[in-house]
């Protein structure tokens, strides 16, 4: 019987998953998660309009190395269409769900591995949202779920 080896980095993804701050989140209906293929990890942010938004994650060298994160449709397996973004007023939404930088393949956050290694300055002028190993995952999720239930997001008109 062979057992597989299952990496250092996937192994404190999980164990994060598996804390009371992760799992209340989902409890409470704010996210979800919906799949893992090592690095890869699915996880659906809640909107204020109950709208569910799919981060694709990156866990490559959790949690020592913050992930980076892009918006995802699940079902083509691709990135979001850009006109399925969060809508917004103009304000902090517009400014983390970029459709003009990266393609949208990641959010424009000093949380997100990608951004802040493109950022030089943004430890000095953002040092409280740097990622922490210490809170992990939950750490991105909460911006996340804050964005899309702030007064920026702005709500779809379904007809």
């Amino acid at each position: 019987m062979v057992t597989a080896v299952v990496p250092p980095d996937e192994r404190a993804l999980q164990a994060d998953l598996g804390r009371p701050e992760f799992r209340l989140g989902e409890a409470q209906g704010r996210w979800s998660k919906k799949s893992i293929s090592w690095p890869i990890v699915l996880i659906g942010v809640t909107a204020s309009d109950s709208a569910e938004f799919v981060l694709r994650f990156n866990c490559a060298g959790y949690p020592q190395v913050g992930p980076t994160a892009g918006l995802w449709d699940p079902v083509q397996d691709t990135i979001l269409p850009f006109d399925r973004f969060p809508l917004h007023n103009g304000g902090r939404v517009s400014q983390v769900f970029r459709t003009d930088w990266e393609g949208g393949r990641a959010l424009y956050h000093p949380c997100d591995r990608h951004a802040i290694s493109t950022h030089g300055d943004w430890p000095g002028l953002h040092p409280s949202k740097l990622w922490r190993p210490d809170k992990g995952i939950v750490q991105y999720l909460e911006f996340v779920h804050e964005l899309l239930n702030c007064s920026d997001y702005k709500t779809r008109n379904c007809a």
